[in-house]
């Protein structure tokens, strides 16, 4: 394996489920933003303070690329030696005011990890007198552990990086253009972040959108039925946004435009902090909905081969919440005539054969399996 390999990136017992959906192949073409940004530069020191404070916030997933020991202690190195280090690009969040990691993420954590005593400096291609050595006394492991000299702890500490924070502005929203700062933001994430692997779009929602329904969705990916249906958990969060997709076309599928990212981009924005009674509501009907999938439909009806397929889940999914919400007890005879019914729907097997996430096949498949599950005969 190599330094950039984890298991998380190769699998341990399987590969990640994959997800047959057009969303990615089509997304949202960009076009010009107006947003402003400027220079700050901080010390160490005052970094690490900041991240511990979540001044700095470090999104709550744990990327498939995470640096080796070799790799951190060059960067502690080049930076002890005076050597110029990349820029840190942030984001000041446009509610809660801290600011989101774009760029630097592995090199704030090292920093972090450094001056924690979570490692020492390591391999054959820094300073020997470096090889071996803890931030300072008070974290190393043990007494007899090498520790940097006063001198080199106090450069590394006052080293200043040049971090360009990206600034929003209220003024540039309208109803047009939605939130004109977050639509940027989405954008800036995907061009800039270098750490090994572009960000994947829920990445990115996590990243900028954390909050109550992000909490929601990380608790609702641990059902233990949700887990039979889907696989392993993926490395690259698809089976949180596939959650998320539930949620946002449950909620307001009425009001669905293409492209599915935008519109999963726009709900995470707009419902981040959402209420406890809706999270509740939520919560118990994808519970329910989950459950009654794995026990009487399985999690073959949702798959071809390894692949998942989004808009068979898209229907299935709908139309059990339907059918939940007219029968409280189930009958699994009654489901599966009726997502025999919907397979045969001339209808639905439209809106599931090409071009899926298109405005009218989501809102028609959508329909279909309401009309079919929801009304009692």
């Amino acid at each position: 394996m190599s330094d950039n390999e984890t298991d998380e990136d190769i699998g341990t017992a399987e590969i990640d489920t994959e997800i047959s959906d057009d969303s990615e192949a089509a997304p949202t073409p960009p076009k010009r933003y107006n947003v402003s940004s400027y220079g700050w530069d901080s010390d160490v020191e005052g970094l690490v303070k900041r991240l511990k404070r979540s001044d700095i916030f470090i999104p709550g997933f744990q990327r498939g690329f995470v640096w080796s020991g070799p790799e951190k202690s060059r960067f502690i190195e080049s930076l002890i030696l005076g050597l110029p280090v990349p820029n840190i690009f942030l984001a000041q969040d446009s509610k809660t005011k801290s600011l989101n990691i774009v760029d630097g993420q592995q090199r704030l954590r090292t920093l972090w990890d450094y001056l924690e005593g979570n490692f020492y400096l390591s391999g054959n291609d820094i300073q020997e007198e470096l090889r071996g050595c803890y931030f300072s006394r008070e974290v190393a492991k043990s007494i007899s552990s090498k520790v940097l000299t006063d001198s080199d702890a106090r450069v590394l500490a006052d080293s200043v990086l040049h971090s360009i924070v990206i600034k929003p502005d209220m003024a540039d929203n309208d109803p047009e253009r939605g939130h004109e700062y977050n639509q940027a933001v989405i954008q800036i994430f995907r061009r800039l972040n270098t750490s090994g692997k572009p960000l994947q779009a829920q990445e990115i929602r996590a990243s900028i959108f954390y909050g109550p329904l992000d909490t929601l969705i990380r608790e609702l990916n641990d059902n233990i039925d949700w887990r039979e249906i889907f696989g392993k958990k993926h490395s690259r969060l698809k089976d949180m946004e596939l959650i998320l997709r539930f949620i946002a076309l449950r909620e307001n599928y009425a009001n669905y435009r293409s492209p599915m990212p935008k519109f999963l981009d726009d709900f995470m924005e707009e419902n981040r902090d959402i209420n406890h009674e809706k999270i509740e509501i939520i919560k118990t009907s994808f519970q329910k909905v989950i459950r009654l999938a794995n026990t009487v439909i399985g999690k073959e009806k949702f798959r071809s081969g390894n692949n998942l397929i989004v808009s068979r889940f898209d229907a299935i999914m709908a139309g059990l919440d339907s059918y939940l919400q007219v029968h409280p007890t189930h009958d699994p005879d009654e489901i599966i005539r009726k997502l025999n019914i919907l397979e045969e729907n001339e209808t639905y097997k439209w809106s599931v054969e090409e071009f899926v996430n298109d405005t009218d096949r989501v809102k028609k498949r959508i329909i279909c399996a309401h009309e079919i599950f929801g009304p009692s005969e």
